[in-house]
């Protein structure tokens, strides 16, 4: 007699990206949490003194600060098509194009 295990087996056998890669995941969450807190967090940039030339620190931080959102926007993307699966793996062998699988 069989004993059943601790762990739900799901159909297939396969598990989500994200269950798959939690350390890429989690630096994709990190990535992005940080990319709205220092959009959100005004004692950061709510000061007119520290002036950048002509600019006050508010205009200098937005021109820092875009760039670099471009640029981890970008990162996550990329580690976002590394996780998912691809189309090739989705679908069931001996199925063509436009044919749906029974």
């Amino acid at each position: 007699m069989n004993q059943p295990s601790g762990t739900p087996r799901t159909s297939g056998g396969s598990r989500s990206p994200v269950a798959a890669h939690p350390v890429t995941s989690a630096i994709i969450a990190i990535l992005i949490l940080a990319s709205i807190f220092f959009a959100v967090w005004v004692p950061l940039f709510a000061s007119a003194t520290p002036k950048i030339g002509e600019f006050p620190f508010f205009y200098a931080y937005l021109l820092i600060y875009m760039p670099v959102v471009g640029i981890v926007m970008w990162i996550v993307i990329s580690l976002q098509a590394r996780i998912r699966p691809r189309a090739a793996a989705e679908r069931p062998a001996g199925t063509d194009h436009g044919e749906v699988a029974r």
